[in-house]
């Protein structure tokens, strides 16, 4: 979700805002899953402390996709930054977004979906992504922006415009994860749509 880019214009005096534990991870996973009826068996949740100013990482591979949540102190001055939206009590609504961020990367890495997946959403937004990065995170954002308006409607729009300033303020530095031009309410309907299709979008089987 983040790189060193990022990291680098944090100021190293930002709070640093406590990540979740593992059992909350595991719980927005299960209610990903029921929301969109995905099997969730190969995804594993581990507390990690990582050289790497990403909050939430994710390995994700055919047989297994591990999400790791780093309990660094870097990652947390990260958290803290996306949190600061100025808007109190925002913290589950956000951490709804970053699973279904998340989730995304595991979902992409079954044989075949990610190509099927990237042919769709670029036909639908008539444009071509710069790589498999820059469409995989484009995807994963819409669909955590999606996933918090179904759980958390109250708090979309706060989310939807703190994830899009971000993406946008970054978008020179960080080219590959600059998913802004694609975060627009129909393309969010539309992410939510294919995903409520049983056949487009399903975790791998072990």
């Amino acid at each position: 979700m983040w790189n060193g880019l990022f990291f680098g214009l944090v100021n190293l005096f930002t709070p640093q805002a406590s990540l979740p534990d593992t059992t909350t991870m595991r719980e927005e996973i299960q209610q990903f899953a029921q929301v969109y009826e995905i099997d969730t068996d190969r995804i594993h949740v581990r507390e990690s402390t990582m050289n790497n100013p990403s909050p939430f990482l994710t390995n994700s591979g055919i047989k297994a996709c591990v999400l790791h949540v780093n309990q660094s102190d870097d990652a947390k001055r990260v958290w803290s930054h996306f949190l600061d939206s100025g808007h109190e009590g925002m913290e589950s609504a956000f951490l709804a977004f970053t699973s279904g961020h998340e989730l995304t990367h595991c979902l992409m890495s079954e044989k075949g979906k990610r190509i099927q997946s990237r042919q769709a959403l670029e036909a639908y937004l008539g444009l071509t992504f710069k790589s498999n990065v820059h469409f995989e995170e484009t995807l994963a954002d819409l669909v955590g922006l999606a996933y918090v308006s179904k759980v958390a409607p109250e708090a979309f729009e706060v989310v939807f415009k703190r994830v899009k300033a971000i993406r946008t303020n970054f978008s020179n530095r960080d080219p590959e994860h600059d998913s802004s031009g694609a975060l627009r309410p129909d393309s969010i309907r539309w992410v939510d749509a294919m995903l409520n299709k049983p056949v487009s979008l399903q975790v791998a089987q072990k």
